[in-house]
C-alpha cells in the first residue's frame, strides 16, 4: 500500500473533516520533528538529541515518521517509529519502537490524535506484518492508542532502596538529632546486610566509559524466552556511550578476575537518588552478589539517598530486588504493544528503564 492509499484511506474514515494523515521517513525532517516535540514538551532538545534519537542499526528498516495535517495541509501531530533489535524467543527481530507522539495543543480534545494513531498502526499492520509494536506512553497516548486496538501487557514500576532514612525518621521524631541518630544505625544494619550477602571474591569496577572486559560479557549474553531489548556492544554504545545528554556509569562485576555481570546507571545530585538503566549477570546468584556489592557503594556515597531500579510487574529480576531489600513504589507508567498476528501481546516482555529512548 502506497503513502497516497495510506492517506487516503485516513481521509475515508473521516470523511468532511479535512485533516489527514501522511508518512515519511526521518532524513531531512529533522527541524520538523525537533518543531512540533519541543512545542508539546516541557523540556526542550536539540538537533543533537534528534540525530541521536533517530540513529538505527545497520538491519533495521528506516525510522518512519505519520503526519498529521490540519485542512490547510500544516503539520500538526506527528509520531514516529525507529527499529529497535529486541530478542524474541530466542531469535533478533526489529521492533517498531513508538515515540515523540505529539499534538498542538490547540488541536487536542478533537479526536485528531486517534486519527493519528489508527493510520499509523494501519501502516504497520499493512508494511510491517512481521514486527512487534512496542511503546512506553503517557496516559493521554495510553488511552488513545487503547481505542485503536493496543494492548497493555504490564505495568513499570519503580523499585526503591533506601539509603539514608533520615528524612522518613523525621516525619515521625521531633527530635532531628535522635532521627539523625536512629537513621544512622539503620544504614549501619544495612550495610552489615548488604556485606553479609557480598562475596568475597567479587568486585565491581566503575568507569565513564564501556570497556572491553563488559562488551564482551554482553556480547556472549545467552538469549531467553519472552521479549528482551538488544543489550549488546552495539545497542550499549549507542544507547549509553554516544547519549548526547545523560552521562552515564558503567559498573563491571567480576567474581576470581572473570566478569560475571555488569550495571549502567545515572547518578542525580539534583534528586540525589542513583538509577540503574541496566543490569545484566550470568546466573541469578550473581545479580544478587552484584547488586549487594551496588548497595555497599551506594551506602558509602554521601548525599545519596536513594537507588532505584524501574522494572515491569513481570520482570524475573524482581524477586531479587525484593529479596535485597528494594521496596515496589506504586507504578508510574504502562508500555503497550500490538502486533498483527498476536504476537506481541502473548509474550512475557521484560521491560526496564533501558527500553526508554530519551
Amino acid at each position: 500500500m502506497t503513502t497516497e492509499r495510506a492517506s487516503a484511506i485516513s481521509l475515508l474514515m473521516h470523511e468532511g473533516s479535512g485533516f489527514s494523515c501522511t508518512v515519511t521517513g526521518s532524513d531531512g525532517q529533522e527541524q520538523e520533528i525537533l518543531r512540533l516535540r519541543n512545542a508539546n514538551r516541557d523540556s526542550p532538545e536539540t538537533l543533537e538529541y534528534i540525530d541521536w534519537r533517530y540513529q538505527n542499526s545497520p538491519d533495521a528498516l528506516e525510522p518512519r515518521v505519520f503526519w498529521l495535517l490540519s485542512q490547510d495541509g500544516q503539520r500538526i501531530g506527528m509520531a514516529s517509529v525507529v527499529f529497535r533489535p529486541y530478542w524474541i524467543n530466542g531469535v533478533r527481530v526489529q521492533t517498531a519502537v513508538v515515540g515523540d507522539i505529539s499534538l498542538d495543543a490547540c488541536w487536542r480534545g478533537r479526536g485528531l490524535g486517534q486519527l493519528l494513531l489508527r493510520f499509523m498502526t494501519n501502516y504497520l499492520d499493512e508494511h510491517c506484518p512481521q514486527q512487534p509494536a512496542f511503546v512506553i506512553p503517557t496516559e493521554a497516548a495510553r488511552r488513545t492508542l487503547a481505542s485503536v486496538g493496543w494492548v497493555t501487557p504490564g505495568a513499570l514500576v519503580p523499585h526503591v532502596y533506601v539509603l539514608d532514612f533520615t528524612r522518613y525518621v523525621r516525619a515521625l521524631v521531633r527530635s532531628g538529632w535522635l532521627a539523625t541518630r536512629i537513621a544512622g544505625q539503620i544504614r549501619r544494619l544495612a550495610r552489615l546486610a548488604a556485606s553479609a550477602r557480598a562475596p568475597r571474591d567479587g568486585s565491581l569496577h566503575f568507569a565513564d566509559a564501556l570497556d572491553e572486559s563488559l562488551l564482551q560479557f554482553a556480547h556472549r549474553l545467552p538469549t531467553s524466552d519472552g521479549a528482551v531489548h538488544d543489550a549488546g556492544p552495539d545497542a550499549l554504545k549507542w544507547r549509553y556511550a554516544q547519549h548526547p545528554n545523560t552521562r552515564f556509569t558503567f559498573a563491571t562485576f567480576s567474581r576470581s578476575g572473570e566478569v560475571c555481570g555488569f550495571l549502567i546507571f545515572e547518578e542525580s545530585t539534583l534528586e540525589q537518588t542513583c538509577s540503574i538503566y541496566e543490569l545484566a549477570a550470568r546466573t541469578p546468584a550473581d545479580m544478587r552478589a552484584m547488586l549487594a556489592l551496588f548497595i555497599l557503594r551506594g551506602l558509602s556515597t554521601p548525599d545519596l539517598i536513594t537507588l532505584r531500579v524501574l522494572l515491569n510487574d513481570g520482570h524475573p529480576d524482581r524477586t531479587c530486588l525484593r529479596r535485597l531489600g528494594f521496596i515496589a513504589r506504586r507504578p508510574d507508567a504502562v508500555f503497550q504493544v500490538h502486533s498483527l498476528s498476536g504476537t506481541a501481546e502473548r509474550l512475557a516482555w521484560r521491560v526496564t528503564q533501558g527500553d526508554k529512548d530519551t
